[in-house]
């Protein structure tokens, strides 16, 4: 129930999923608009740069963005297909992803969801400093990162296939 993509294949993997939620996580002046069969709600738009340190004069990844996030995972509920895209869908779409699918499990599962995601996307390689934010927000202790450190980093790619996240 929860999927990744780039930019350029939403609307396919919207209507191959029928994912009726939507997380954007893309510049500024990369944001799309909200499709037509996703209700204005049901879409969140997360705005940050896509770098693995904060770093002077990039919109970088806050707490705040995070916060976002958890609430409106809370607000989907697991009703419907989720799905969450970047630019490539490779590294800030698939920390989102792994984020919800921690939210859904709990405390715990970070290592095996860590794995699900590498074993269904290898090319994968999720936002480091997105996922620290997290591993605070959530008070998961270090473990989602770590997870995600244990992985390391996908395999390269001009741009991730869309893909559904283990649970």
């Amino acid at each position: 129930m929860i999927h990744v993509c780039s930019l350029d294949l939403i609307a396919n993997s919207i209507q191959k999923t029928g994912a009726q939620y939507l997380v954007s996580i893309i510049n500024k002046d990369m944001m799309p608009e909200t499709p037509h069969n996703i209700a204005p709600e049901n879409h969140l738009k997360l705005s940050f740069n896509d770098i693995a340190i904060p770093t002077q004069g990039f919109v970088n990844a806050q707490s705040s963005d995070i916060e976002q996030l958890i609430t409106f995972l809370d607000h989907w509920g697991q009703q419907a297909p989720i799905l969450f895209h970047c630019w490539a869908g490779v590294s800030r779409s698939t920390a989102g992803a792994y984020i919800a699918a921690n939210h859904v499990k709990g405390a715990g599962a970070e290592q095996e969801l860590a794995d699900g995601l590498r074993q269904a996307a290898p090319f994968a390689s999720p936002n480091r400093l997105v996922i620290s934010l997290a591993d605070d927000y959530l008070k998961r202790d270090g473990q989602m990162i770590k997870a995600i450190d244990n992985i390391g980093r996908g395999s390269f790619t001009h741009g991730g296939k869309p893909f559904q996240m283990p649970l």
